[in-house]
């Protein structure tokens, strides 16, 4: 997997919305038509998770690893797993 970040804009008549700033391409549609969501990518694998909300400042477990680590390859090995909420706290994590 990968970590790609997503932008978010406030909309007087929608709200947050989450915007890919990766756009649209031929096969690819990213196009900007609230209130609807369009990621360049929908997740379509076992495991992938979108993490909830919006941050205003990167999480500082992606800081850290940017930080400490010289090369891509580096990043790709020691990025941080993204562990999903629980729905009930009685639930085994996922």
């Amino acid at each position: 997997f990968c970590l790609h970040g997503l932008n978010a804009v406030h909309l007087r008549d929608h709200g947050w919305y989450r915007v890919d700033a990766r756009g649209s391409k031929p096969g690819v549609d990213a196009a900007f038509c609230p209130p609807v969501e369009r990621l360049a990518f929908p997740l379509s694998f076992p495991g992938e998770y979108d993490l909830p909300g919006r941050f205003a400042a990167p999480l500082p477990e992606i800081v850290d690893v940017l930080t400490h680590c010289s090369t891509g390859d580096e990043v790709f090995r020691c990025l941080p797993d993204a562990v999903p909420p629980r729905d009930n706290k009685d639930d085994p994590p996922r």
